[in-house]
């Protein structure tokens, strides 16, 4: 799919969102376990966090794309602006957009699917062994995975962005033009993102380092070990036929 036709498929998977309705204890749920998963993630790669070129970047990546920030401005933007903002932003750009854009919603969509499956037990403080019984049992494996792809895909975009000078020469130049047409929100979310990432050495190998702890994580989880989020994070062997 192009840019455009991703951006599409991942507006209407968000706006379709439970959360966008008007149940407010599921939604109160659903905050129980984003901040619950948030706080998890910090523990979990503190070292890396605590590194200052890092910082900002991982808490973008935390906060806006992985922590269950509220997407909903940037998405009602380029839901009433996708056609301008695909003609006036750079292709690269609309497609770290893309990659982005993909992996909150799925984000949400994963989120959504463990509150509902959880349910009451989120009216209560969250425990490690609680939700790891209910990752085990959520059985969308394949999505998770592809959640871990798409933080990969972010890197390799990011990098190609930082390491171009023309593109972000084009990208600053067209700043109050996107205002002025409408998607400021989503041109100021992308280059709060673009900013925090600069300082890297490389994008894509922080990414990728986080994404493979994460599967480490996510196979012990599914595994039913005891201590899923603690170091060190070395892949599991392949397992004999």
């Amino acid at each position: 799919m192009t840019a455009g036709e991703r951006l599409q498929d991942a507006l209407e998977r968000f706006f379709a969102l439970r959360q966008h309705g008007d149940d407010v204890l599921f939604r109160q749920r659903l905050n129980t376990l984003q901040t619950w998963q948030s706080e998890r993630l910090y523990r979990t790669h503190r070292d890396i966090l605590e590194l200052p070129d890092n910082a900002p970047a991982v808490e973008f990546l935390f906060t806006d794309v992985y922590g269950g920030r509220d997407l909903t401005p940037v998405a009602s933007e380029i839901r009433r602006a996708l056609p301008k903002a695909l003609k006036l932003l750079p292709d690269r750009v609309m497609a770290t957009s893309a990659s982005v854009l993909d992996t909150a919603v799925l984000t949400q969509v994963l989120d959504e699917h463990l509150t509902g499956q959880m349910g009451p037990a989120l009216d209560q403080p969250l425990t490690e062994v609680a939700y790891a019984a209910a990752y085990r049992t959520q059985g969308r494996d394949d999505e998770r995975a592809r959640q871990l792809a798409l933080i990969g895909e972010i890197g390799v975009h990011i990098d190609k962005y930082v390491r171009s000078r023309m593109i972000q020469a084009t990208f600053r130049m067209v700043r109050r033009p996107a205002h002025a047409a409408g998607f400021g929100s989503l041109y100021d979310f992308l280059d709060h993102g673009f900013g925090a990432m600069r300082p890297l050495h490389s994008v894509n190998d922080l990414l990728g380092r986080l994404a493979q702890r994460e599967r480490v994580v996510m196979q012990r989880l599914l595994a039913g070990s005891r201590e899923p989020f603690k170091a060190p994070f070395h892949p599991a062997p392949p397992t004999e036929h």
